[in-house]
C-alpha cells in the first residue's frame, strides 16, 4: 500500500509540463496505429468481400488484419498507462472531476508538444472514457 505522499508524488509525475516518456510514447504509438488501422479498414471496405477473393483482395484483408492487431496491442498498452495514472489518484481519494481535469491537461500537453495530433477531440474522448471506467473500478 502506498502512502498519500507517494500518491501525490506519482500524481505530480504526470503534471502537464512533465509527462513521463513512456506515457507519451504509448499515446503517440496508439494514435498512430489507430490511424493506420482506420486507413486499412477503409481500403478493405472498398473491396468486394462477397465475391471470390482475388490475390489482391486477400492481401488487402491480411494487411488490414495486421493493422487491427497492431492497433489492439497499442491500445492495450496505452490503456494500461492510463490505468496506472488513474490509480495514482486512489490513495488521495481524489474526485472523478479532478482525475478527468488532470488527464485532459496531460493530453493537451501531449498535443502542445506534438506527441499526439489534434483530431477534434476523438482521442481525448476515448482516453477520458477509459479514465472514467478505471476510476469507477476503484473500490
Amino acid at each position: 500500500m502506498i502512502s498519500q505522499t507517494q500518491a501525490q508524488t506519482q500524481t505530480q509525475t504526470y503534471t502537464p509540463s512533465i509527462v513521463p516518456h513512456e506515457f507519451a510514447m504509448a499515446a503517440t504509438r496508439y494514435q498512430l496505429f489507430r490511424g493506420l488501422e482506420a486507413e486499412h479498414l477503409a481500403i478493405m471496405a472498398r473491396e468486394n468481400l462477397v465475391a471470390e477473393w482475388s490475390a489482391e483482395t486477400r492481401a488487402t484483408v491480411v494487411a488490414a488484419r495486421e493493422y487491427v492487431q497492431g492497433a489492439r496491442k497499442a491500445r492495450a498498452f496505452f490503456r494500461d498507462k492510463v490505468r496506472e495514472y488513474v490509480l495514482a489518484f486512489r490513495p488521495a481519494h481524489e474526485p472523478l472531476s479532478k482525475v478527468l481535469r488532470d488527464t485532459r491537461s496531460v493530453l493537451q500537453a501531449l498535443q502542445r508538444s506534438g506527441d499526439i495530433q489534434d483530431d477534434n477531440g476523438w482521442f481525448e474522448a476515448e482516453v477520458l472514457e477509459w479514465a472514467i471506467e478505471e476510476y469507477e473500478r476503484i473500490p
